[in-house]
């Protein structure tokens, strides 16, 4: 149940984390058209660069370690739901 909540936690953090970091640099990219922008990266890239890589890497990590917190919580579940029940009928078939 820890890992779940963790993971859930984890998975809506990165995801608000990135909306908001993508939001700051839309934001950001309309003062840049004004001052000036870097023509290889483009006006939104540029705005992106200025906001940080920082908080992109961030929501990443955390998304990732989210979705491996859910996938780990849920394969517990399911193991002990299904092959524990397997287990179980294997266990008293060989009884009778």
């Amino acid at each position: 149940m820890r890992e779940l909540i963790a993971g859930g936690i984890g998975v809506i953090s990165g995801i608000l984390l990135f909306g908001f970091t993508s939001i700051a640099a839309a934001v950001y990219s309309m003062h840049l058209r004004e001052v000036g922008y870097s023509g290889e990266f483009g006006l939104y890239l540029s705005a992106l660069w200025e906001v940080g890589i920082v908080p992109i890497i961030l929501s990443l990590i955390f998304f990732f370690l989210g979705l491996r917190f859910l996938f780990k919580a849920t394969d517990r579940e399911w193991r002990a739901k299904y092959f524990l029940v397997e287990e179980e009928k294997s266990a008293s078939d060989k009884e009778a």
